[in-house]
């Protein structure tokens, strides 16, 4: 009778336990699909906002004005170095908003990429070099305990690279939080450069592109990046807890 009960009580235990975790995935999920209304209506909004500067842009008349003042304040090798470094500062201080479409718009879309990929290189590089010489309180400093614990499992040196690529590719990853984690792993730091910071190549080549377009005026191939970039930021954002929830588990069982 009491291994009866017990059972019973373990039973009803277990199907709460299951209930909480189906009411809580239910809910994330809808926090989710909120989220993704809000950021399409604000991009709607902002869309719209723009119309007047789109306008003066189609203008022959307007676009030259707009390249003649940007010709005029920025160009030479010195605007190039300075963009180079801005971009790596965006590296090492998160915070700041990426620059890559700006490198596009001053540059065109291949100059403005070499640029953008060289000067993430270089805040890449100078973060291995800052964690190496100060250790683990450099990264706390910069980066909150949220992102620490949730990426903990990178310290595992088993199948590191290949993880490493695969949340390179994930849009919606933190890759400059990452890249503050990853110099504390037993990856090699010819290996990272070499095999995982190709991976950024993709979204930097999009948002130069996507800049150089819209400086020359062709709105529809802009506006194409714009919603391949949306779609891959929604599907980011999906998907990437789960990805990460997955990669964690495999290196658990590796």
């Amino acid at each position: 009778m009491k291994e009866e009960n017990t059972q019973h009580i373990t039973e009803k235990t277990d199907t709460k336990k299951h209930l909480h975790e189906h009411r809580k995935r239910r809910n994330k999920r809808r926090v989710q699909i909120v989220t993704v209304i809000v950021i399409l209506v604000l991009l709607t909004v902002a869309s719209l906002a723009s119309i007047p500067l789109v306008k003066v842009l189609r203008t022959e008349e307007g676009m030259d004005k707009l390249k003649e003042t940007l010709e005029t304040k920025y160009s030479g090798i010195e605007s190039m170095l300075i963009f180079m470094l801005i971009q790596a500062v965006q590296v090492i201080i998160a915070v700041i908003p990426p620059v890559q479409i700006i490198g596009g718009v001053l540059f065109g879309w291949f100059i403005g990429f070499l640029l953008s990929f060289g000067g993430t290189m270089l805040g890449t590089f100078v973060i291995f070099m800052m964690v190496n010489k100060f250790g683990k309180p450099l990264v706390e400093a910069f980066i909150d305990e949220k992102h620490l614990t949730k990426y903990k499992f990178l310290q595992d040196e088993s199948k590191l690279i290949k993880v490493l690529v695969i949340l390179y590719l994930i849009p919606g990853i933190p890759k400059d939080i990452i890249s503050y984690i990853v110099p504390l792993t037993k990856i090699k730091r010819r290996d990272f450069f070499m095999y995982v910071m190709p991976c950024r190549i993709p979204a930097i080549l999009m948002s130069t592109t996507l800049g150089s377009n819209a400086i020359d005026g062709n709105f529809k191939t802009a506006l194409c990046i714009i919603f391949a970039a949306i779609v891959l930021g929604i599907f980011g954002f999906l998907f990437k807890d789960s990805i990460v929830e997955k990669l964690k588990g495999h290196k658990h069982k590796s």
